[in-house]
């Protein structure tokens, strides 16, 4: 099917929604067309995003450490090395190369540095799904670590960036309160940030939710389920169109959607 015929039709999907997840409820707050064109066009890139694929090999090089005590340094190059010759989409200043070099140093770095504060680990990529009286599909998601962090037990999430994150980041970071939820018990949240500059490091981000918190997030997903449900898609411009992959649909440029796209079952 040719990337035109999902420009012709707004409402397509309306009713369809057999779960709800943070990346879900985040990918259609950010724009509820991109929403469309990837959850039921089912539309995605050619060429994948270096970036991305090297996130993937981190979490799988973490979960390779708490899961079987493999030396993540070494599953990390293992995993990346697959790569070498398969067509990958890098931002400005990286390549593979510079992403095998600068994966090594921060998962060495975190065995070293990072890994001896955490302790009495319960679950890693502890996978969950829950029920609410609020919603009518289930919300699902996965857990990268539950552990205790400087002897505090904390829900915490893996993430490479290329660059610091910002306060507001943290604190109304919906993915970590959607994590509470699912673990009411745990006493605060972290993020573990790979920044993959020239110079790699960890950053650690601690953050704590209140009831409120949870209690305001269920309700934006309530609403986010419902629009879904009622089939209301429209296009959300601004800034973040120009690092859309989805946007040369929205311009109407099909040769290009046809070069850089592809629709899956």
């Amino acid at each position: 099917m040719a990337p035109e015929l999902a420009m012709k039709d707004g409402a397509v999907g309306a009713g369809v929604l057999s779960h709800l997840s943070y990346s879900r409820v985040n990918r259609y707050l950010l724009c509820p067309e991109q929403y469309r064109l990837y959850y039921v066009a089912g539309y995605r890139t050619r060429v994948p995003s270096g970036s991305l694929e090297f996130g993937q090999c981190v979490h799988r090089s973490l979960s390779d450490l708490f899961n079987e005590g493999v030396d993540a340094a070494e599953s990390f190059v293992r995993l990346w090395n697959d790569y070498e010759k398969q067509e990958l989409h890098f931002a400005y200043r990286e390549s593979w190369k510079t992403l095998r070099e600068r994966g090594e140093l921060l998962l060495r770095k975190f065995q070293d540095e990072e890994l001896p504060r955490i302790t009495s680990v319960e679950a890693c990529e502890d996978r969950f799904e829950l029920r609410t009286t609020n919603l009518d599909v289930p919300f699902v998601g996965v857990i990268d670590l539950v552990a205790r962090l400087d002897d505090r037990t904390t829900i915490v999430d893996f993430k490479t960036a290329g660059s610091k994150y910002a306060e507001h980041e943290v604190v109304l970071n919906d993915q970590l309160t959607a994590y509470q939820l699912a673990k009411p018990d745990a006493k605060q949240a972290a993020l573990c940030v790979f920044v993959k500059t020239k110079e790699p490091r960890i950053d650690w981000y601690v953050s704590k939710r209140t009831g409120a918190q949870v209690a305001e997030y269920l309700t934006k997903v309530k609403l986010v389920s419902q629009d879904i449900l009622s089939g209301r898609f429209y296009k959300r411009p601004g800034k973040w169109c120009a690092q859309c992959d989805f946007l040369p649909i929205c311009m109407g440029d099909e040769q290009q959607a046809n070069e850089t796209l592809v629709q899956v079952a």
